[in-house]
C-alpha cells in the first residue's frame, strides 16, 4: 500500500514538472510564432489596386478559356493575359500595357511581404460572387510562386469559410501532413472581397515538441521507476524490515496459562538510535517490562485482597457468631415473641443488637450503633457488647448499666470512638420495661388499643465512650398482651437514594403501621422490604439493624399484680 502512495506520489509530481516543462518548451519556442504572427502588420493598400484590376476578369469564359489552353506550345492564357488592355491609372501600379504585367507586380509584392516577415507562405485572394479566387501564392519551403496557369484558380489557399474563423489573427489548420500557424486580412473591394494570408510552417517546430514531450514522459516513466525502487529498498529496510522485527516482538510477549508476564519474554530490537522505529523498540521494551512488574504487583494485591476478602468473611462469619440468633429465639418462652436482624454495609458492621435473660423474669434488650464501620467498628462493638452484658449480669438498672459502661469504655478509647446504646429491661410478669437511652434513636411503641405504630420520645443521654463520668436517667413503660416494640438504628431512616432523599421517620412509621398485625420477624421483613424499594439501586450506606418484641401476656395472669 505505501510503495502503492509513493509511486502514485512520484508519477503525479513527475507529470506536473513534465507540464510545467511543457509550458515552458511552449513559451520559448512556439509562443514567438504565435506573437509574431498574430502582431503581423499587412499592408494591403499596396496590393488593392492589383487585386481591383483582377477582380471583373475572374470567373468568365475567356478566362476560364484561356486557363484551359495554359500549358499548350501556345500559352493561351499568357497571350490571352497581354491581349488585356490596362486602363487603370492607380498609384503603386507601374506603366504596363496588359494584365499579365499586373499578375507579375502581384507576385513580386507578395514575395517581398514574405521575406520581409520571415513567413514560409503567403497568398492573395478575391472573393466574388461567393467563389474564391486564388491571385498569386508564394511558398518558401517548396520554393515555388504561383505561374500563370494558377491564376484565378477557383480554390482558398485554407479552404476555409471565413465565417468560421473566429480569431482571424491566429489560425490553427492542417493540410495533408503539414500543420499551418496562419494570418487572414481581410478588405473590401470594388468588384468583391480581398483577402491576404500569411503563414507559418509549424510541421517541424511541431516534431520537435513531440518529440520534447516524448523524452519528457519517457524521462518521467523511468525517473518514476527509479524512485520507486529506490524509495521501496529504503521503505523497506528502515520500515518495513523494522516494522516486521517489532511486530514479531510484540507477538512473542503474550502471558503465561496463570496470566502473568514473564520477564524472560521481553525483548528488543537494537534499531537504529537516530531512527523513529529505533526510539519505538526501547519504548516497547520499556512498556513490557511496565506490564511484567504492573502484573506482578496486580497479583500481589490480588492475593492480598483475597486473603483480606476471606479474613473479612471470617470476621463476618464471627461478628454473626457473636449475636444472637433473632428468628424466633426463646423458644420456651410463650409470653413474648423477639426477632431481630442486622445487615451491614460492608463486609462487617458496627451495630448490633443483643437480647439475654438476666434471669427467670428480666429479659435484657439492646440496640447499639458503633460511630465507624468495617473491622474498626466490629471491634469496637464486640468490646462494647461484651461490657454491656457484663455490667447487666450484675444486677444494676438500665441507667447504671451505661454508666458503668461509658466509664469502661473511656478509660481506654485511644481511637476516640463512641456508641450510641438503647437498653432496655423487660420484666417478663409485668410487661414493664424500664430503659435508658445513650443518644440513640427513639424507639416505636404499638399499642395494641390504638392499632398503630408511634415514635417514644424518651429521654436521651450522652454517647458512650465520649466523657466519662456521665449520667443516664432510667424511664419505664408498659407493654399490654397484644403491644410491640420496635428499636432500630439510623440505617433505616437514614437510607438513601441516589437523589439524596431520605427514607426518614415518617415513611418507615408508615411501613409499620401497613404491616402492623404481622409477627416480628415478618414484620421486619416488610420494613426491610419498604426500605430497597425506596433506595432502588443506590448502595447502602450504613448499617442496617432492627429488633421487635411483641408482648403477649404471662401464662398464669391471676399470679400477676396490677400495674401502673
Amino acid at each position: 500500500m505505501v510503495n502503492t502512495m509513493i509511486i502514485v506520489i512520484t508519477l503525479a509530481i513527475s507529470l506536473s514538472l513534465v507540464a510545467i516543462c511543457d509550458r515552458a518548451y511552449r513559451e520559448a519556442v512556439l509562443a514567438p510564432y504565435e506573437d509574431q504572427i498574430r502582431d503581423a502588420e499587412i499592408q494591403c493598400s499596396a496590393l488593392v489596386p492589383y487585386l481591383e484590376h483582377f477582380a471583373p476578369y475572374l470567373g468568365t469564359e475567356e478566362l476560364q478559356a484561356a486557363k484551359e489552353g495554359a500549358g499548350t506550345g501556345e500559352d493561351h492564357l499568357i497571350a490571352w493575359m497581354e491581349q488585356q488592355p490596362y486602363s487603370g491609372t492607380e498609384a503603386g501600379i507601374r506603366d504596363s500595357a496588359n494584365l499579365f504585367i499586373d499578375w507579375t507586380e502581384t507576385d513580386l509584392l507578395l514575395y517581398a511581404m514574405m521575406e520581409s516577415g520571415d513567413y514560409d507562405e503567403v497568398c492573395a485572394e478575391v472573393v466574388k460572387d461567393g467563389t474564391v479566387y486564388r491571385v498569386a501564392h508564394c511558398n518558401r519551403r517548396t520554393r515555388s510562386y504561383s505561374s500563370n496557369k494558377d491564376f484565378g484558380l477557383e480554390e482558398s489557399f485554407l479552404d476555409l469559410p471565413v465565417e468560421e474563423i473566429s480569431d482571424p489573427t491566429l489560425i490553427h489548420v492542417r493540410v495533408n501532413d503539414t500543420r499551418l500557424l496562419a494570418h487572414l486580412e481581410r478588405f473590401a473591394l470594388k468588384n468583391g472581397e480581398g483577402r491576404i494570408w500569411l503563414s507559418y510552417d509549424m510541421t517541424e517546430p511541431d516534431r520537435e515538441h513531440r518529440f520534447f514531450l516524448l523524452n519528457s514522459i519517457l524521462y518521467v516513466l523511468v525517473l518514476t521507476v527509479i524512485a520507486s525502487a529506490v524509495s521501496s529498498f529504503l521503505l523497506r529496510r528502515n520500515v518495513t524490515r523494522p516494522i516486521q522485527k517489532l511486530a514479531r516482538v510484540t507477538k512473542a510477549f503474550r502471558p503465561e496459562e496463570d496470566g502473568r508476564y514473564s520477564p524472560d519474554k521481553t525483548s528488543w530490537e537494537d534499531l537504529r538510535p537516530g531512527n523513529e522505529l529505533g526510539e519505538l523498540s526501547r519504548d516497547i521494551h520499556a512498556m513490557q517490562a511496565g506490564i511484567v512488574e504492573n502484573t506482578e504487583t496486580l497479583f500481589r494485591m490480588t492475593a492480598e485482597k483475597e486473603r483480606i476478602g476471606t479474613e473479612l468473611s471470617l470476621a463476618a462469619r464471627i461478628q454473626e457468631s457473636m449475636l444472637p440468633d433473632g428468628r424466633r429465639p426463646f423458644p420456651g418462652k410463650k409470653e413474648f415473641s423477639l426477632s431481630a436482624s442486622m445487615s451491614p454495609a460492608k463486609e462487617v458492621g458496627g451495630d448490633f443488637y443483643d437480647f439475654f435473660l438476666i434471669d427467670e423474669d428480666h429479659l435484657a434488650l439492646v440496640m447499639a450503633d458503633v460511630s465507624g464501620k468495617g473491622v474498626p467498628g466490629a471491634l469496637f462493638m464486640m468490646v462494647t457488647k461484651a461490657i454491656l452484658k457484663n455490667n447487666a449480669f450484675i444486677g444494676k438498672s438500665a441507667a447504671e448499666i451505661l454508666e458503668l459502661t461509658n466509664d469502661t469504655i473511656c478509660s481506654g478509647n485511644r481511637v476516640e470512638m463512641f456508641v450510641t446504646v438503647w437498653l432496655g429491661i423487660l420484666e417478663i410478669s409485668t410487661g414493664t420495661i424500664t430503659a435508658a437511652n445513650a443518644g440513640h434513636e427513639y424507639p416505636v411503641i404499638y399499642q395494641a388499643s390504638s392499632g398503630r405504630f408511634e415514635l417514644f420520645r424518651d429521654p436521651h443521654g450522652f454517647v458512650l465512650g465520649g466523657m466519662e463520668d456521665m449520667l443516664y436517667n432510667d424511664y419505664s413503660f408498659r407493654l399490654n398482651p397484644g403491644d410491640k416494640l420496635f428499636v432500630y438504628t439510623d440505617g433505616v431512616p437514614e437510607a438513601a437514594r441516589s437523589s439524596g432523599e431520605l427514607f426518614g421517620n415518617e415513611r418507615m412509621l408508615e411501613a409499620l403501621n401497613e404491616n402492623a398485625a404481622c409477627a416480628p420477624e415478618e414484620l421486619l421483613a416488610q420494613v426491610r422490604n419498604a426500605v430497597d424499594a425506596f433506595a432502588g439501586e443506590a448502595d447502602q450506606f450504613d448499617d442496617l439493624t432492627m429488633l421487635c418484641l411483641e408482648y403477649h401476656g404471662p401464662e398464669n395472669p391471676a399470679s400477676v399484680p396490677d400495674g401502673p
